[in-house]
């Protein structure tokens, strides 16, 4: 699917957002610059959250609105193991919410099986292509409802 600028992101992000459910996990992979966070912030807005930002430094961002949105950058990790160190499988396997992963393959031995995983490809300028794998049931449920 090609998006054309931040209002087709947007809309995306809605379509996105309506057919999430609480203990999904997404993996969005993408190079640095390629609109996670984008994505991210106005998938939290559609579940009426305002205020959302990449959590490098912090690692674990949770966003409290229609629904709790664990939001996680993992892209300082150069240890897979150092996930230890945090209550990850909250964020893996979470009840009550959804989580959101940013540099996901940084930790790919501790990752649950049943992820949404969204790449984002930047073409140029706002232009990207996003492609929903169907390597998960979600993902396939997803992917069949955006009709992709």
């Amino acid at each position: 699917m090609i998006i054309n600028g931040l209002n087709e992101m947007k809309k995306f992000a809605n379509n996105l957002a309506s057919q999430l459910k609480e203990g999904d996990v997404i993996n969005l992979i993408g190079d640095m610059g390629a609109g996670k966070t984008t994505l991210t912030g106005f998938i939290s807005q559609y579940f009426s959250i305002e205020n959302s930002s990449s959590p490098t430094f912090a690692i674990v961002n949770i966003y409290e609105g229609d629904i709790k949105i664990y939001h996680l950058d993992l892209y300082r990790f150069d240890d897979q193991d150092e996930i230890l160190d945090i209550d990850y499988e909250t964020y893996f396997y979470p009840d009550g919410g959804l989580t959101i992963l940013e540099w996901a393959e940084n930790v790919s031995d501790y990752l649950p099986d049943d992820m949404i995983n969204i790449e984002i490809r930047k073409i140029s300028g706002n232009k990207r292509e996003i492609e929903i794998y169907e390597d998960s049931e979600r993902g396939k449920e997803i992917n069949e409802y955006l009709g992709n």
